[in-house]
């Protein structure tokens, strides 16, 4: 009674439309709304919206004020994750030719050939695909370097996915490096580690892309592209609010723009450390509270492996003979309850997510969730 309660006093305005608000225990995902927005982001987006400027101007100040805080190159305003791969790749295709621009998802004349790892390969990349570049999938470093030839514009990297591959990030650089192609970095949601943000930049990477609304916690419809001042030039000439462009459906406006730079801003000067005791301390309560429960195994663990967050996660297992319960099932009951609870669920284990939970949110989560499992028992 007493989560409900609580659960009951945040989003009016969503239950209004019979939309139910949740605790989000799984982890930044765009269909879960990615992140809720530091108050500075809120503030800034608010005092933004009162009045009228130049878009075209706003965009450039922004851009220019983030390279500065980042302490990298160049860099520029997207509308997402997904919007700085659209921009990037439209700025190898096209550079700061203004007819091959206009002319874009019409690569003819053009390089317009993007090279993957094949085990990289996601949905996402569709936004690759959509300025008309082809993707060439390769598996081994001695296929990278055949693939490369006369028609390459971009050598296409995502973080998170190194792990999967036959082909090191450091072999992957070298090989546009020596022949002259820009690498993209596709690191949408690489936070933390907040070093990441000009690290990347700084390994190697001609440009790299990071999703705004998630562990920056700006606006969701908000991303940052940053790298070389030449191709972060081209991508801005590619991007709205400029007609004529692949980029131009894909508007930031001045609400966004602004609500990320606060974002940013807060972000570079906040205590990453006291961050992790704080989220380590929500899964320890978390597995406190199902301590007892018959064969139930709650363990604390931050990811090593490239591309993970490294931050706590809680990673949940029990014997499903003396429990016969799912972790699709209890997933489902969390969901379905009151509050909704959303974790993740895999076929052996179930696993919560620390850095987006609220204080007090750790207890009720612990609570809904011994119940569900104590049900089950």
């Amino acid at each position: 009674m007493y989560a409900a309660q609580i659960a009951s006093m945040h989003g009016e305005i969503y239950r209004q439309l019979g939309i139910r608000p949740l605790i989000n225990a799984a982890g930044t995902y765009t269909t879960l709304t990615g992140s809720v927005l530091v108050p500075q982001a809120r503030e800034a987006m608010t005092e933004a919206s009162r009045c009228f400027v130049p878009l075209i101007d706003l965009q450039r100040a922004a851009g220019a004020r983030i390279a500065k805080l980042l302490d990298v190159p160049a860099a520029v305003i997207s509308s997402g994750g997904t919007g700085s791969i659209l921009l990037a790749t439209a700025a190898c295709l096209t550079g700061k030719d203004e007819t091959r621009i206009r002319r874009l998802p019409d690569t003819s004349g053009m390089k317009h050939e993007v090279i993957m790892v094949r085990e990289h390969r996601m949905g996402f990349d569709h936004a690759c695909r959509a300025t008309g570049a082809r993707i060439v999938e390769v598996e081994t470093a001695d296929q990278l370097t055949s693939a490369i030839n006369a028609n390459t514009a971009m050598l296409f990297w995502v973080n998170i996915s190194e792990p999967k591959g036959k082909i090191s990030v450091r072999e992957f650089l070298s090989a546009g490096k020596k022949a002259g192609i820009p690498v993209f970095n596709d690191a949408a949601a690489e936070l933390p580690p907040a070093h990441n943000l000009s690290s990347l930049v700084k390994q190697g990477f001609d440009l790299v892309g990071f999703s705004g609304g998630k562990s920056l916690r700006g606006p969701q419809s908000s991303g940052l592209l940053l790298g070389r001042a030449d191709l972060i030039e081209a991508a801005y000439m590619n991007n709205n609010p400029f007609a004529d462009t692949i980029g131009r459906p894909c508007k930031v406006g001045k609400e966004e723009i602004m609500g990320l730079l606060a974002a940013v801003e807060v972000f570079v000067k906040r205590d990453h450390e006291a961050d992790q005791k704080l989220w380590n301390g929500f899964m320890q309560s978390i597995a406190r509270d199902l301590q007892g429960i018959r064969t139930v195994k709650a363990e604390v663990y931050v990811p090593a492996y490239p591309g993970a967050h490294p931050v706590p996660y809680l990673r949940i297992t029990w014997d499903h003979g003396a429990l016969p319960l799912s972790y699709a099932e209890c997933a489902k009951k969390l969901r379905e309850g009151e509050p909704s609870i959303e974790v993740n669920a895999a076929d052996n284990e179930m696993t919560l997510a620390s850095y987006l939970l609220n204080p007090g949110e750790e207890r009720i989560v612990g609570l809904r969730l011994g119940q569900v499992l104590r049900a089950a028992a």
